[in-house]
């Protein structure tokens, strides 16, 4: 094939469109073309967005609400914020998207609670509301459902906890000492019983 100025000059237009199809991953922020986003959600249906082991699925209608252009761009930003809070941000462009229904979050408990994960475990958002969760046990998971973005805090709770509050301490310790009479007086009530049963 004789290459020509023509021929040079046409190759660049060639290439274009599949320049528009990108996808950026910094440490904290993933950055994807309007053109990527519809090849995403036309293949794999949901979207989803991963750092550190924290994984966010939107669903595909939500992203196709958003409407991005080819030459367009998503930003999401996934990042741990301490030990057990999270914080999960959305640009369209410069355009901050704060409502994702029916969004997902997946945490793993190790990260959270390397020595042990809690007996209960609730998160809340940035403004102190109770999200629904739940434990997958199999893949060690907290899952937890979301319509919005934000700042979400995890809190877990052990059974070892109750030594930690003197007065949960003290109502046990109360409680147990109660049983221990009345078992003891019942073991005399019958033993006394017994010995009147002997005399007749």
């Amino acid at each position: 094939m004789i290459y020509n100025a023509r021929t040079v000059r046409a190759e660049p237009e060639v290439q274009q469109p599949a320049r528009k199809v990108t996808e950026v991953v910094t440490e904290k922020w993933t950055v994807i073309s309007g053109k990527r986003l519809d090849l995403i959600l036309k293949y794999m249906g949901d979207i989803n967005f991963e750092k550190e082991g924290i994984s966010l699925r939107i669903p595909a209608s939500v992203a196709q609400s958003w409407k991005v252009a080819e030459n367009g761009t998503i930003q999401a930003l996934v990042q741990k914020v301490s030990n057990h809070s999270y914080e999960i941000k959305i640009y369209k462009g410069t355009q901050k998207i704060t409502d994702i229904p029916g969004s997902r979050i997946m945490i793993p408990v190790k990260a959270m609670f390397p020595n042990g994960g809690p007996e209960t475990m609730e998160i809340t958002d940035s403004r102190g509301r109770k999200l629904k969760t739940f434990l997958d046990k199999k893949q060690d998971l907290l899952i937890v459902d979301t319509d919005e973005t934000g700042i979400f805090c995890v809190r877990g709770r052990k059974i070892d906890d109750i030594e930690e509050n003197p007065f949960a301490v003290a109502v046990l310790t109360t409680a147990t000492m109660i049983t221990v009479l009345i078992v003891g007086i019942r073991s005399r009530s019958g033993k006394r019983g017994d010995s009147h049963k002997g005399e007749k």
